[in-house]
Formats: structure tokens, sequence, C-alpha cells
């Protein structure tokens, strides 16, 4: 009974990282012509017309991961989950890794 307990707890942990995921969409100003996948911030993102979508382990939406976003996919016109996006001025910041 204890071995059971114990393998089911460990199941558990392995699983919950994939539990705490959260999709993030990056919004292209210039959409792509063909489905692509691009790898950014360890993530495989699937980028289809003027957006990218992918699932991070993270809940929040930062500068810091918008731009390793933006130097593999171009300039974005948002960022961010559905309950964080980055505000114009971070959008801004974010865009500037680009150029």
């Amino acid at each position: 009974m204890l071995r059971f307990a114990s393998v089911a707890v460990v199941s558990t942990l392995i699983a919950f990282p994939a539990l705490a995921s959260t999709p993030f969409t990056a919004s292209l100003k210039t959409p792509k012509t063909e489905k692509e996948r691009v790898t950014a911030y360890d993530v495989v993102w699937i980028c289809e017309a003027d957006t990218c979508e992918a699932s991070l382990n993270r809940s929040t939406a930062t500068v810091r991961v918008c731009k390793k976003v933006a130097k593999e996919v171009g300039e974005l016109t948002a960022f961010g989950s559905e309950d964080d996006k980055l505000d114009a001025d971070e959008l801004a910041k974010c865009n500037a890794a680009v150029k």
C-alpha cells in the first residue's frame, strides 16, 4: 500500500508542471504566409497568419520573454496571456529587440 501511495505522489509531481502551463499569444505586425513552428524561450510557438501561440510554464507576460519571441518572429502588435498582456510601453521595449 505504501508503494502505491509513493507512486501516486511521484506521478502527481511529474504531471503538475503540465497543469501549470498558460496559453500565450503573440500578435504579428507582419502576417506569416504559411503555418510554421518557431522555437523561442525554449518553447515551440505555432505561427499562422498574424498569430503565434504557445503554452508557457508561467502566468505573467514579461518584456524579457516577449523580446525572445520577437527576435524569432518579428515585430509584435500584442503579447501575453488572456489574463496578463503587455501595455504599449512594454510592447515598444519588446519590439526594440527586433531592430
